[in-house]
């Protein structure tokens, strides 16, 4: 399942992004990056999302400490 989700603060490995978009497929990050206009389906979600590797090095992202799926 593919999911783009966008915060207004989103945290990659200790670095902080300002109005950025994340994109999840199975649980997996696949892409992220900072946006200026409005993107179509694309779900907003306030607060941080924090995007880091996992014990085998893939991204996950998190938000609320629950990952995103």
């Amino acid at each position: 399942m593919f999911r783009r989700v966008a915060s207004n603060r989103v945290v990659v490995n200790g670095k902080e992004y300002r109005q950025c978009v994340v994109e999840v497929q199975d649980g997996i990050v696949v892409n992220y990056y900072t946006f200026t206009d409005e993107l179509p389906l694309t779900e907003w979600i306030g607060g941080l999302i924090d995007v880091k590797r996992d014990e085998e090095g893939i991204l996950r992202a998190y938000w609320g400490g629950k990952p995103l799926q």
